[in-house]
């Protein structure tokens, strides 16, 4: 069960997302200088990662305002309305779309602090709505970590964020990354064998 901060006292959450095409992945791959050269022409609207990310949050509100609409509560997700409504904790949401994403067994958080999935690895962009709707559900068990051994990408996080631990329900972010470090270069998310193995795929 979530606590009353994550929540905000509603039962029920809609979570959904959209998936990096593999192509975009490949070019940020083969680009070791990919995000400082995109942070350097201050330029971000033709990097697919970012517009889906600008598009989940649209849709977050526009979701939220039509329950509203139809007579019921809603409290979009997207980062906007999380500043404007100070549910941040320092830098950080109270309730990470990742978090939702386990709890509705989509994929488990990989060394990295990334949501991985088994068919797109890292690189699903999410949104979400809570309300008080009274939806159907399904109890989902949470995915077993199926990082094991591996520390690609510790190994190529050149500023040394990544802890390499191993994820468990009661571990922080700051647990598994130090954020301050963090360029947000994209490579632990490309790396993963999980994304890889997504990118290349026969079709």
């Amino acid at each position: 069960m979530l606590n009353p901060s994550q929540n905000r006292g509603f039962q029920f959450a809609v979570l959904f997302g959209v998936k990096c095409s593999p192509e975009y992945l490949r070019k940020v791959s083969s680009n070791p200088n990919y995000v400082p050269e995109m942070v350097e022409r201050n330029y971000f609207d033709d990097d697919e990662h970012y517009c889906h990310e600008m598009e989940m949050y649209r849709v977050s509100d526009r979701l939220a305002e039509s329950i509203e609409k139809n007579g019921h509560k809603a409290y979009s997700l997207s980062d906007d309305n999380q500043i404007a409504t100070n549910n941040f904790d320092g830098n950080k949401s109270n309730l990470p779309l990742k978090t939702l994403a386990v709890r509705a067994g989509l994929g488990w958080i990989g060394k990295n602090n990334l949501l991985v999935n088994k068919e797109y690895g890292c690189c699903q962009v999410w949104g979400g709505v809570l309300t008080d709707i009274p939806l159907n559900t399904v109890l989902q068990t949470p995915l077993t970590v199926q990082c094991g051994n591996c520390r690609i990408c510790s190994d190529v996080c050149q500023p040394d964020a990544l802890k390499g631990k191993i994820w468990q329900p009661d571990l922080s972010r700051e647990d598994m990354i130090d954020v301050e470090k963090c360029t947000t270069c994209l490579k632990c998310m490309v790396h993963c064998p999980w994304t890889q193995k997504y990118m290349f795929q026969k079709k």
